[in-house]
């Protein structure tokens, strides 16, 4: 039972973070390589305020969103009037920033050794160090977070993203700011990484740099184009699925160094593919309104 609770929690988790990366990947067509990192800022954030100053989930939660959101707006600033693979290299440049910095700034961030002893929020009398609880509490942002993305992808902003990816000029030609709209998209994308990299933080008790890597990235680009780019329910579907797909590797009596790269060869098998299935929607050669 409790191993059927972990799956879950991952789940809420990984259903917010693959969300935020779909709207800005999925309707506008911006292959955000620094969406980990947004991710990170935001686990390092509640690591610090909570063990170094201990406030309480509701200030920490808050701030990581914020601190993911300035940097959102900041690598926006720079490089959201890029395009396709240029922006695709820019943001991949920010997230190596990002990586060095947790490994290398030791008097702030630990380095490789990490933060440990995260404490678990406290709602009164709600126990959140059982993980029943814990699971209660990120499933009840996690539904807050999807009722806010379903908004959003039925929403003036997302016709307006999906236009600018299919036809820039055209959408320019009818009074649309693209570049607003994508740095918009860019930090909403930023704010929920936040939000799930603070509950990640608070339920692991542990965080370190490899927790953030490009093959983290990999497995949300994977969840997004399996679920097909720009489908809310398609994203949702293809996180469940693909976070409980690696474990029926569990059932299998493979050594632990085995087990690992199986599981990466599982994620790469599937995201190519997708990709080669889809390719006509991923790399269209004619784009139209």
């Amino acid at each position: 039972m409790e191993y059927i609770i972990h799956l879950l929690i991952l789940i809420s988790i990984y259903l917010i973070l693959a969300q935020g990366f779909n709207l800005v990947f999925g309707l506008g067509l911006l292959f955000n390589l620094s969406h980990v990192a947004s991710y990170a800022l935001g686990a390092y954030t509640t690591a610090l305020l909570s063990v170094d100053y201990t406030l309480p989930w509701y200030l920490t939660l808050p701030a990581s969103m914020l601190i993911a959101g300035l940097f959102a707006l900041l690598i926006g600033a720079i490089s959201i009037r890029l395009t396709n693979d240029y922006f695709a290299i820019g943001t991949l440049a920010f997230s190596s920033v990002v990586s060095a910095l947790l490994i290398n700034w030791k008097s702030i961030t630990r380095g490789v050794l990490g933060i440990p002893g995260i404490p678990r929020p406290e709602i009164s009398s709600f126990d959140l160090y059982t993980n029943t609880n814990f699971a209660l509490f990120s499933w009840s942002l996690a539904i807050l977070c999807l009722v806010v993305f379903y908004l959003i992808f039925r929403s003036p902003l997302a016709r307006a993203l999906k236009s600018q990816s299919q036809n820039e000029l055209a959408a320019q030609s009818l009074g649309q700011h693209t570049s607003r709209t994508r740095l918009i998209a860019f930090i909403i994308s930023s704010l929920s990484a936040g939000l799930a990299g603070g509950l990640f933080a608070y339920y692991m008790s542990y965080i370190d740099p490899s927790s953030f890597m490009l093959n983290e990235m990999i497995f949300v680009l994977t969840i997004c184009v399996f679920g097909r780019p720009g489908s809310f329910w398609g994203a949702n579907a293809s996180t469940v699925f693909l976070v409980l797909l690696p474990e029926a590797l569990r059932f299998f009596s493979l050594p632990s160094n085995i087990l690992g790269p199986m599981r990466q060869l599982l994620y790469a098998l599937i995201l190519f593919f997708v990709v080669y299935r889809n390719r006509r929607f991923l790399f269209p050669i004619k784009r139209n309104i």
